[in-house]
C-alpha cells in the first residue's frame, strides 16, 4: 500500500515518521500533523493510510464518518485507508457496517488467539541500555495476548483500488501474517491471555488490595463506634 500515514498515534506508539494525535499543540514538534477530525490539519487529496482507532464506539463511529466522506469526494485523488479494529461489543456493529461500505474492497478477521500486539502502556515499562527490559520485568514481554478477534478492512475510492490494488489473499500474507508472527516474540510466561492476567505486580499486572487481617478490620469498627457525626 506504499508509504503511509497512522490516522491515530503519538510520539510513544507511532511506527512511521508523520501520524495523527490528539495533542497536536505538543506533539507536532515530534511529527503530528495533528488530529485526524480537524479537517485543516488532515484533508488528504490523496494518499494510503492506516487507522486503528482508539476502541470507543464514538470515535470508531466517527472515523468512519470522515472516511466515507473523503472516499465518496470524486474530486480527490487516490484513497486508501486500512482500518485495524476490535471485533467485539459495540464494535462488532461497526465492524458490520464498515464491511458493507460500498468502498469496502477487503475484509479479514483475524482470531484472538492468533496474534499479540503492544500494550497501551509500554512507555512505563523499565528498558536497561541494552534495550531489554528491567530487572523488575524480568520474563515479561512488551506484547500482550489479543483479547478479541481483530478486523482488518480496506476501504478505497476507485482511483485508490486503481493505484493499490490487493486481494484478499496479499492482504493475509503480509500484513495479518505479520499479526500472527508476534506470538512467536511473546515470552511462555504471558503466552496466553489467562497467564497474562495473572502475571503479578512484580511484571507489570495491576495492584491487588491487599485483604486486612480480620482482627485489624475489629479494631477498626471498634474505633468508629466513638466518632459523632
Amino acid at each position: 500500500l506504499g508509504p503511509t500515514i497512522e490516522c491515530f498515534a503519538s510520539p510513544l506508539n507511532c511506527r512511521y515518521r508523520q501520524y495523527c494525535s490528539a495533542f497536536p499543540d505538543v506533539e507536532q514538534q515530534f511529527g503530528s500533523l495533528g488530529s485526524f477530525f480537524d479537517d485543516l490539519a488532515f484533508d488528504p487529496s490523496q494518499g494510503s493510510f492506516e487507522a486503528n482507532p482508539p476502541f470507543v464506539p464514538e470515535t470508531m463511529y466517527a472515523m468512519a464518518k470522515k472516511i466515507q466522506r473523503l472516499l465518496d469526494d470524486e474530486e480527490r485523488g487516490p484513497l486508501s485507508f486500512l482500518v485495524v479494529v476490535p471485533n467485539w461489543g459495540a464494535g462488532s456493529g461497526f465492524c458490520r457496517e464498515l464491511e458493507q461500505s460500498k468502498h469496502a474492497c477487503v475484509n479479514v478477521l483475524i482470531p484472538a488467539a492468533d496474534h499479540a500486539f503492544y500494550d497501551g502502556a509500554q512507555h512505563t515499562k523499565l528498558i536497561d541500555n541494552s534495550g531489554s527490559v528491567g530487572k523488575s520485568l524480568v520474563g515479561s514481554s512488551l506484547l500482550r495476548p489479543s483479547s478479541w478477534d481483530t478486523a482488518v478492512i480496506l476501504l478505497q475510492n476507485d482511483k485508490g483500488s486503481m493505484k493499490w490494488p490487493v486481494k484478499e489473499k496479499r492482504l493475509k500474507e503480509t500484513f495479518c501474517d505479520a499479526f500472527k508472527r508476534t506470538t512467536i516474540d511473546m515470552t511462555d510466561s504471558f503466552n496466553t491471555l489467562e497467564k497474562w492476567e495473572r502475571r503479578g505486580v512484580s511484571n507489570g499486572g495491576s495492584v491487588k488490595q491487599r485483604k486486612l487481617p480480620s482482627t485489624v478490620i475489629q479494631q477498626k469498627k471498634s474505633k468508629n463506634q466513638h466518632i459523632v457525626f
